[in-house]
C-alpha cells in the first residue's frame, strides 16, 4: 500500500507542470476509467461499502463528467454483477468498454 502512495505522489509532482498547463479529464481517457475500475473493485475486496466508494470519488473527482464516469463505474462494480470482480478484470472490462464505444462513436456518419 504504502508503494502506491508513494508512486501516486512521484506521478503526482512529476506530472504537475502538464496540469497546470491543460486541465485534462478522466472521461473520455480509456486506460483513465480502466484504472479507477480496478481500484474500485480493490476496494470492494476490501469490504469498503458503495457509500464510501461513492464519497471518496466525490473527493478527488470534482468535474460533472468525470463524476458521473466514476460514479457509473462504482454503480456497476457494486452491482450483483461486479460481486467477487477482481481488480484486473474489472479494469480490462471498463477499458474495452470505453475502447468500443468511442470506437463506435469515431465510425459514426
Amino acid at each position: 500500500m504504502k508503494r502506491v502512495v508513494v508512486s501516486a505522489a512521484l506521478a503526482v509532482c512529476l506530472a504537475q507542470p502538464a496540469v497546470q498547463a491543460v486541465a485534462q479529464t478522466v472521461n473520455d481517457q480509456c486506460f483513465a476509467l480502466g484504472d479507477i475500475a480496478g481500484q474500485v473493485a480493490s476496494w470492494r475486496l476490501h469490504k469498503k461499502t458503495k457509500a464510501q466508494a461513492l464519497t471518496q470519488a466525490a473527493t478527488y473527482y470534482k468535474d460533472d463528467s468525470d463524476r458521473q464516469a466514476v460514479n457509473a463505474i462504482i454503480e456497476r462494480i457494486y452491482s450483483p454483477e461486479g460481486k467477487g470482480m477482481t481488480p484486473d478484470q474489472a479494469s480490462m472490462i471498463v477499458t474495452a468498454d470505453c475502447a468500443n464505444r468511442n470506437k463506435g462513436a469515431a465510425s459514426a456518419p
